[in-house]
């Protein structure tokens, strides 16, 4: 069926899906102020868009040889885009990966110009395959850790940018050992299966990023009420939670006192919002909330950790208690959330870390209350883990 394509009606067809799908997103980045993630994926989808057109006009005309070059460049940079912000969303340092984009589109464009006499319509490819397959890699692997490894929903687009990856390094390889004008070349790797591909790929991303961006959304407009009136239901901020785990963790170890770090979760809220609306994920969220500041143990300091958790420290006079008070925690926010209707039943995790198991380091209790809490979702014996490691 693909062989029944032609070159101008497949790039026609990719420019068409991709400027629709792009531009869908592109609109929605003007309309709503938006965070650095998703600017980013913004250029990303906005470099997908030029490189579709530009290769339209390549495909329209062979001899426009200034098109390969600009596609060629955007394809990678756009990709490159899409990498940044994903790193953004996991709030790391971006210096290195834009030294890495820049320097990978101007090897790409100076390789296409001086393979242009001898390459033709080919110029280039083997440096935008090369690049393409490592920063589409490195894309993917970045959807698997810190807070999109925690978001399932991302996962998605982690196997889109990994199947990218694998595809246009089997392209390379198969470029280099048969040529572009190889039968088994085009068929399966030739520029109507790229399209084809591409148009795929595109729509899937389009769909996980604006997931991901309206659950970042809601992450900000919750740590903005929890700025506001942490004083009144005594769930603090990120930060503020921190700073008062690490006093208090100090002052524990000084005097000999054993804590407890428990982590309430609710597994991918992104996914709430997708089937049932963002009203009914608005609600769960409301509920959960007051579910888990009702059940707090009296004495415990609590705050929000990442999207979909609140870390709580309180005392722990022994590796049982702790644990009756998650299962506290746990059977309330069960219940609670048992009651809404429309939205189908949360998964609810709560993860324990004691400092008698893994010491009295901050950023150690509460990673390690994290994993446990994200193991929960899963366990076959008990949604509330209790961590016997620093590994979780």
């Amino acid at each position: 069926m693909l062989s029944e394509l032609d070159l101008v009606t497949t790039a026609a067809m990719t420019a068409l899906v991709v400027f629709v799908a792009g531009t869908v997103f592109l609109l929605e980045t003007v309309l709503r102020r938006d965070e650095a993630a998703g600017g980013a994926w913004s250029l990303g989808f906005l470099g997908a868009i030029l490189t579709s057109l530009l290769y339209l006009a390549w495909a329209a005309d062979p001899t426009a040889l200034w098109a390969v070059v600009a596609g060629n460049v955007t394809f990678v940079a756009g990709t490159g885009a899409m990498w940044v912000g994903c790193r953004l969303y996991n709030e790391r340092r971006n210096g290195v990966a834009l030294v890495i984009i820049a320097a990978l589109s101007i090897i790409t464009a100076i390789a296409t110009v001086v393979e242009a006499p001898t390459r033709g319509d080919w110029a280039g490819a083997a440096w935008t395959f090369a690049a393409l397959g490592v920063v589409a890699a490195t894309a993917g692997v970045e959807c698997f850790r810190g807070s999109l490894g925690r978001a399932r929903t991302a996962w998605v687009l982690g196997a889109v940018f990994l199947v990218e990856s694998v595809f246009f390094l089997l392209r390379l390889v198969a470029f280099l050992l048969l040529g572009p004008d190889d039968p088994t070349f085009q068929t399966w790797f030739g520029s109507v299966v790229v399209g084809m591909l591409t148009i795929l790929l595109i729509v899937v991303a389009v769909i996980v990023t604006s997931v991901l961006r309206a659950g970042r959304a809601e992450l900000r407009h919750q740590r903005a009420l929890a700025g506001a009136e942490d004083a009144v239901t005594g769930i603090l901020t990120a930060g503020r939670m921190r700073a008062a785990l690490e006093s208090l963790a100090a002052r524990a170890m000084t005097r000999g006192t054993a804590l407890a770090v428990i982590e309430v979760r609710l597994d991918d809220l992104a996914h709430i919002a997708t089937a049932f609306g963002e009203e009914a994920r608005r609600e769960a969220i409301t509920v959960w909330r007051e579910a888990v500041r009702t059940h707090a143990p009296l004495f415990s300091v609590m705050g929000e950790d990442d999207e979909g958790g609140i870390a709580l420290v309180t005392t722990a006079s022994s590796p049982s208690a702790a644990r009756r008070e998650a299962m506290t925690l746990y059977r309330g926010s069960f219940d609670a959330l048992g009651q809404l209707s429309g939205v189908g039943l949360p998964v609810v995790g709560v993860g324990v870390a004691l400092t008698e198991v893994v010491g009295y380091d901050a950023d150690t209790l509460l990673r390690v209350a994290r994993a446990s809490a994200v193991n929960g979702f899963s366990s076959a014996d008990s949604a509330v883990v209790v961590a016997r490691s620093a590994e979780g």
